[in-house]
């Protein structure tokens, strides 16, 4: 028993979904324990990053929106992370500082992986490696650990008791029944807990349009040792950098073919070494090569396991596809295989990466063409059954997926006698509330932005600035140059119109000069107002951009600047 157990009506526990609700990515849950109706303590469950829409330009990432959470901090008992992917623990750097030093959890490997990203930013702070055999009490919540396989070894599930009930945090799972590490998900756990009695499900969906059950890793080897051995050039083996199970299969491969390796990409060199240092991956130093020696090692001889597979535009894949990168070229001979899929969102940014790689003369090799270069680490609908099935919960929560594959769940779990009626569909900000011996209600809807990271900043860049990026890149930009005498404040030449993106100045001249007479047309008939310079930068952008939309059906980013002389 939990000390100080609500009664009926007094304790509720409810969920806010920060991320991960309708979409893929971003993910972050906050379950809050309320008593009486006032919030007494807080859990996070995993802190991960986005990838922007392609109309966001310039925009490196996307985190979680923790607004809701600044004035609770002190209600903050800790954070718990499920598995090494960065959509669960990318957004540690971003949002931890925000936080506070509250104390975060998470078994080896994942722990491991979170912390080189504290490293990187210089936070001292870790976090706290738990075994799979631990359970660890969190102000009300006692949070255990679930093995689960998935494409990232220490991947687990959460058992989440609280004085409400017990919630069962499934973010990203399969049933693998032969991986790649040999070490199977822990049905026993799942079946124990679901003789106990499960009220809320919080369930992976990615995978619910697919049939039967997501195939084992195991499928991969044998298309990547063909792949090898018909490449006579240099060979780049692309995949998610925390993949590494999958980074070791292939090593064993590469190695088993003569090549040497290199690892190309901070991320990767960096999970690396960390697996490599808790022992989870095992290979000979002396076939590594460094980037910077890889010119003394004949091209047949190489095994490059790249960062990059979602086409990150920084990333060392695309470096490489475009000639820019240090140490790596690609010429005719030489293979790019990619073993993963796109994350969706990222399709655009993929194809790019690999459009331009083929015209380096490099063979490409991708699932579209390919099959078996790449096995989802998100089980199927037959694993979605089986873990419903073992749980047998009142209610379920789908999470990590989009609202196809929402839909597509709620298929899946009536097939096997579940009732819609107990399937949960907050849409985003609604925060759910479950109480003893009622039906889960929505109590409270809050406002969540998609926060945008640009190089060093952190949400600088909002609606207001991303829609500016937008109308440059659609309909140009024109900027629009008043000289003003600082001292009698008018007009004492004629403004100059630079235009980028909108029309080429060398054919619009007739357009840009009619555009010049209309600026001091407007300004000369405000002569009482003309020291007021924001007014006349608002003067300018209203007339000439209805000029222009009406010559032209164009709506370019109009920037008036009153030049004092």
């Amino acid at each position: 028993m939990f000390i100080g157990s609500a009664g009926p009506g007094k304790g509720s526990v409810r969920i806010v979904p920060l991320g991960g609700t309708g979409d893929v990515t971003k993910n972050m849950f906050v379950y809050e324990y309320c008593y009486d109706g006032k919030l007494k303590d807080i859990l996070l469950v995993d802190c991960g990053i986005g990838f922007p829409d392609p109309d966001m330009y310039g925009v490196d990432l996307v985190i979680p929106d923790v607004r809701y959470l600044m004035n609770k901090k002190e209600m903050i008992r800790g954070l718990v992370f499920t598995h090494g992917h960065d959509d669960h623990i990318g957004a540690i750097p971003y949002i931890y500082p925000k936080l506070g030093k509250i104390p975060m959890w998470a078994t080896p490997l994942t722990a491991a992986f979170a912390n080189v990203k504290l490293k990187e930013i210089k936070i001292k702070e870790k976090v706290t490696t738990v075994g799979f055999d631990k359970e660890i009490q969190i102000g009300p919540f006692r949070v255990s650990f679930v093995r689960m396989t998935h494409s990232v070894p220490d991947t687990a599930n959460l058992i989440i008791e609280t004085p409400v009930g017990i919630f069962y945090h499934g973010s990203d799972f399969k049933f693998d029944f032969n991986p790649l590490d040999g070490k199977l998900s822990e049905i026993e756990k799942i079946n124990a807990v679901g003789k106990k009695g499960v009220l809320c499900l919080l369930t992976d969906c990615l995978g619910s349009e697919r049939s039967g059950f997501t195939p084992s890793e195991q499928k991969i080897g044998d298309v990547l040792e063909h792949e090898i051995a018909l490449c006579p050039g240099k060979f780049l083996f692309t995949t998610q950098s925390s993949n590494i199970s999958r980074i070791q299969r292939a090593i064993e491969i590469a190695l088993r073919s003569g090549r040497q390796i290199a690892f190309i990409g901070r991320s990767v060199n960096k999970n690396v070494e960390a697996a490599l240092d808790l022992g989870y991956m095992r290979f000979p130093r002396d076939k590594v090569v460094r980037d910077r020696d890889l010119r003394k090692v004949p091209a047949i001889k190489q095994f490059l396991v790249v960062a990059g597979a979602q086409g990150q535009p920084e990333s060392a894949l695309v470096r490489v596809a475009n000639d820019n990168h240090s140490f790596v070229s690609l010429n005719a001979g030489d293979t790019v295989l990619f073993s993963a899929d796109p994350i969706p969102g990222n399709e655009n940014a993929v194809n790019d990466v690999i459009d331009q790689i083929y015209r380096t003369g490099a063979r490409v090799s991708y699932t579209t063409i390919m099959e078996d270069l790449h096995v989802s680490g998100h089980g199927s609908q037959g694993d979605h059954m089986l873990l419903l099935s073992a749980l047998g919960p009142q209610y379920v929560f789908p999470i990590g997926g989009t609202a196809r594959h929402i839909v597509n769940y709620r298929t899946v779990a009536s097939e096997i006698g579940f009732s819609k009626n107990n399937l949960l569909v907050p849409e985003e900000g609604e925060i759910l509330e479950f109480k003893k011996f009622q039906k889960p209600r929505v109590a409270e809807t809050i406002s969540l932005e998609n926060i945008l990271v640009d190089g060093l900043g952190v949400g600088d860049v909002g609606a207001i600035v991303l829609h500016d990026r937008q109308t440059i890149a659609q309909e140009g930009i024109v900027v629009v140059v008043v000289p003003i005498d600082r001292k009698s404040g008018r007009i004492i030449g004629e403004p100059d119109i630079i235009s980028r993106g909108f029309v080429y100045i060398k054919e619009s001249t007739a357009l840009l000069e009619r555009a010049k007479r209309l600026v001091i047309g407007c300004l000369k008939t405000k002569k009482n107002r003309i020291r007021d310079w924001r007014y006349i930068r608002e003067l300018v952008e209203d007339n000439l951009q209805q000029f222009l939309r009406k010559e032209t059906g164009r709506q370019p980013l109009i920037v008036p600047v009153v030049l004092e002389v």
